[in-house]
């Protein structure tokens, strides 16, 4: 429980830096109008903290995913090396001071087969995590990844008008 909670607040940390990084700060007496990558972000964690309270997972259905992912650690492991390696990769690529359109292209395809690899460990993770969920738990889930996606399409509408 408490590496999943350090584990969300280093992704919140991350995700913050990286609006702050993308966004300069708004100006004094605004709101986050000039900054709605900040906006995005901070609403999907929003997001992912109340799915974690309105799941209600009893001690159980926790003690029974931890042991789920962590039969799964390896595994886990492995496939998140190389994509790691891949997304620096790509990144070295795109920020190259002569960037090569080929390379590029390359390490994308390479990050895209990494990602792959570590959706297949994913799903398999998820189906047996489906197994320990209530069908109302369940719903909750989904219903997530539902408003998720509405947000994405939503930031993008509104980042294509500005």
């Amino acid at each position: 429980m408490r590496m999943r909670t350090i584990g969300i607040c280093t992704l919140a940390i991350l995700a913050a830096g990286a609006a702050t990084t993308t966004c300069a700060a708004p100006p004094a007496g605004s709101h986050d109008e000039a900054c709605p990558l900040r906006t995005f972000l901070s609403g999907q964690f929003g997001r992912l903290l109340t799915l974690r309270s309105d799941l209600g997972l009893s001690d159980e259905q926790r003690d029974e995913i931890r042991q789920i992912v962590k039969s799964h650690k390896q595994e886990i492991v492995t496939v998140m090396k190389p994509v790691a390696e891949k997304r620096r990769a790509l990144r070295a690529a795109t920020l190259a001071d002569h960037p090569d359109e080929h390379a590029i292209r390359a390490a994308a395809n390479d990050l895209g087969t990494a990602l792959g690899d570590a959706a297949v460990v994913g799903a398999k993770i998820k189906a047996e995590v489906h197994e320990v969920l209530t069908p109302d738990q369940r719903q909750k889930v989904e219903s997530f990844r539902q408003q998720a996606d509405d947000a994405v399409d939503r930031f993008l509408d509104e980042a294509a008008q500005r």
